[in-house]
């Protein structure tokens, strides 16, 4: 899927750019950007003689994309059982060769023990397998039988050797205590499950929540850490009490019916961020559509035979209620495609409150797969997002929330990570479908094929109860 640029010179001068100013909303005429040992050193500048070059051609640069919500480890499997295969390890790989040849250069991981995800961000930063920057939430908080169900703390002596995938804390100051872990090994997200109703939602099942006195003590220590609390919620009643805690964002979206207006109201008040991952609910209410990915080339470089073989298997199977029982990992969601379209009247209705909004996929949750960044944008504008608001919630919006003040323009003093495309987003927002190059802290890779997969053929990227 790409190929790395070996530059003669840590200084290169990017020639024939069109360079889009995220903040104005303005694509440039061909010009250069000078970087120097992952930064931008000037934008719009004469050759300063010496440096290595790369000439665009035209093309298009922007400010590195950014997912806000993936699960970069992700096997696509739809159940823990016992301990995975070496081959897991190479599908990590695969997950992140294939996020930057679709021109993301830095992601938020949402859930991955914590020992395990370092030695991937380490394999990355020193080059043994391209990939973006990863920052990092460790194992999600929730409590003893709590969301998600499906994933249980491992023993004490191997979550010492690879952290654990769930913290049940029972009291503050163990969750302080496991915050001030977590920080001290890297990870700059406090990730949060939280539902009190199972998947299957209609059948009458509740489920614990981790305490209320707990959470607002995480949300304290997590603060004074310097870290952002983020939480995994579904349903409408959730959503009410979650906003009485001093939260950052609400992950997903509200799925069991329409907001109200003072509903709205109440969360545009809050300040929260919202980060809906369209991609990942969209996904999950015609997953059979995407069927004809999974059959084709293009799939063999995305994952592993076994990661291939099991999600086959699901995808035939997505709307056969009788064959299999997914939901440890899927419930009301599951080919439901009303529970969706109630989903997207809600985004809808809170972006034009004004509730701000980060672009995310949630890629790894089985169901969705790197290089669904670019139908993200799509269906933010779908749901009443301008085209380069969008392109704002995976750049400089992005980056600001995660708080990589260093990314998210092309400008000098910032991080040199930007996607290279062909055609301006400015008008069509498909353009990120056709990424070039990608280049992540200064180190350049040009893609092999001229478009991405479309992951849903013969049927639409969009949405539609029709």
């Amino acid at each position: 899927m790409l190929e790395k640029l070996t530059l003669a010179n840590p200084r290169v001068l990017v020639r024939n750019a069109r360079v889009l100013d995220v903040e104005r909303g303005e694509l440039s005429d061909p010009t250069t950007v000078l970087c120097q040992n992952g930064m931008i050193r000037d934008v719009d500048c004469a050759d300063p003689g010496g440096a290595a070059t790369l000439d665009l051609q035209g093309l298009t640069l922007t400010p590195g994309l950014i997912d806000c919500h993936v699960h970069i480890l992700s096997p696509y499997l739809t159940e823990q059982k016992g301990v995975p295969g070496l081959w897991t390890f190479k599908q990590m790989d695969r997950n992140c060769i294939a996020t930057v040849a679709a021109g993301v250069t830095c992601v938020c991981d949402m859930l991955s023990p914590i020992k395990i995800l370092n030695r991937q961000k380490n394999k990355v930063l020193s080059g043994g397998v391209p990939g973006p920057e990863i920052i990092a939430s460790g194992g999600i908080f929730s409590c003893e039988g709590g969301y998600p169900e499906a994933v249980r703390p491992v023993p004490a002596i191997a979550g010492a050797l690879v952290g654990q995938p769930k913290y049940e804390p029972k009291t503050p100051r163990e969750a302080a205590r496991i915050a001030e872990y977590l920080y001290s090994q890297g990870a700059r997200i406090i990730k949060v499950g939280y539902t009190r109703l199972s998947r299957m939602l209609v059948d009458g099942r509740t489920l614990p929540a981790i305490a209320d006195d707990v959470l607002h003590g995480l949300c304290n220590a997590a603060h004074r850490l310097g870290l952002k609390v983020r939480v995994h919620h579904n349903w409408s009643e959730d959503m009410h009490h979650l906003l009485e805690f001093d939260i950052d964002c609400l992950e997903h979206g509200v799925y069991d019916r329409d907001l109200l207006d003072d509903e709205i109201q109440k969360v545009r008040d809050s300040g929260v961020t919202i980060c809906p991952t369209l991609t990942i609910n969209d996904s999950q209410a015609r997953f059979e559509e995407k069927i004809g990915f999974l059959n084709s080339d293009r799939a063999l470089e995305f994952f592993e035979p076994q990661a291939l073989e099991k999600l086959k298997f699901v995808c035939e199977t997505w709307t056969d209620f009788s064959a299999v029982d997914y939901s440890g990992s899927f419930g009301y969601t599951r080919a439901n495609r009303y529970c969706y379209a109630a989903e997207e009247r809600n985004t809808a209705n809170l972006l034009a409150a004004g509730v701000p909004m980060v672009a995310g996929t949630d890629i790894g949750a089985v169901v969705a797969w790197p290089g669904e960044l670019a139908d993200e944008l799509l269906r933010l504008e779908s749901v009443g997002m301008s085209k380069i608001d969008a392109i704002r919630a995976a750049t400089n919006r992005a980056a600001e929330f995660v708080d990589r003040p260093d990314l998210g323009l092309v400008e000098p003093g910032r991080t040199a990570s930007f996607t290279v495309i062909e055609g301006n987003p400015l008008e069509d927002l498909r353009a990120f479908k056709k990424v070039r190059y990608t280049c992540v802290r200064g180190s350049w890779f040009k893609t092999k094929h001229p478009e991405l997969p479309d992951f849903w053929p013969g049927h639409d990227v969009l949405f539609s109860l029709d």
